[in-house]
């Protein structure tokens, strides 16, 4: 059975489209995603030696931007495509639906990227990925490119990956995960497989922090200062469902946001989500 792909993988934090949300912490906001591509990884070695299309849709109760949650109450749904070819190269296309944004199809991405083993056993993997995306809100400096990459290892059921990216054409920034897996197999037949995989998620990145600070009674100036630090914590627990061509997981993730330096303490939160896959053997 197949797992499925996390391929929004290039899913930016949309918040500069949602003047209604902007604060203190929109500068680590704008395009900060966390990158998991050791999840094409993991479907690409359970694939045969052949070109796949395979198709996904995404719905999140709540969006939350690198963890934090501005109390705006909206969905939002991720549909893609995805192109796999047996020497494991890929390619995406994908789009973002936000209920709380106007207008709601916010962003458009095209990725392309390739897989390669670093070992014979393929416990020990790189992937690298180039990501555009085209913005609904013509808002400067949006980072519209991404080079990113991985190293991905498996050991059993257990999993983990490093990755770190570059996004640029805006105000460029930085930054890296770790995401750890480990898969349990509650039911396994030949018509249906129920698995569980529980995520933890660590994301850093470089951000840029504005502090206004009094000099005088009466005279302000404003001190930026570059950070990197890590942003947020996740724990996620999925339960998935893989019958035949078809995969579904329900999912529900905890998020432990870290305040920056201008931020007050931030509250732990949680969100649900479903996924539906459908794999297209060519």
């Amino acid at each position: 059975m197949f797992k499925r792909i996390l391929f929004i993988l290039f899913f930016p934090a949309l918040i500069i489209a949602q003047n209604e949300t902007q604060n203190e912490a929109e500068a680590f906001l704008d395009e900060l995603f966390a990158v998991d591509s050791l999840e094409v990884i993991a479907f690409i070695n359970d694939l045969k030696k052949q070109d796949y299309l395979y198709t996904t849709l995404i719905y999140n109760n709540k969006t939350l931007f690198s963890g934090r949650d501005f109390g705006v109450d909206q969905y939002s749904t991720f549909p893609s495509i995805s192109y796999i070819n047996s020497s494991n190269f890929f390619l995406n296309a994908g789009t973002g639906y936000y209920s709380g944004v106007t207008p709601h199809w916010d962003f458009v991405s095209l990725s392309g990227g390739y897989t390669t083993y670093l070992t014979k056993k393929k416990t020990l993997s790189a992937t690298g990925i180039y990501s555009y995306s085209f913005y609904s809100d013509d808002t400067a400096n949006l980072n519209k490119h991404r080079i990113s990459g991985s190293i991905g290892l498996c050991l059993g059921g257990f999993r983990n990956s490093i990755s770190s990216g570059y996004l640029f054409g805006g105000i460029a920034t930085f930054y890296m995960s770790n995401n750890s897996y480990y898969n349990i197999d509650l039911l396994k037949s030949e018509k249906l497989t129920i698995s569980t995989q529980p995520r933890l998620g660590l994301f850093w990145g470089s951000q840029t922090v504005t502090e206004l600070i009094r000099t005088g009674v009466f005279n302000f100036t404003t001190i930026s200062t570059d950070v990197f630090q890590q942003l947020n914590t996740e724990f996620s627990i999925p339960v998935e469902f893989s019958f035949g061509d078809w995969d579904i997981e329900v999912d529900y993730t905890f998020s432990f946001p870290n305040a920056l330096p201008n931020e007050e303490s931030l509250d732990q939160t949680g969100y649900f989500s479903v996924s539906l896959g459908y794999l297209i053997g060519l």
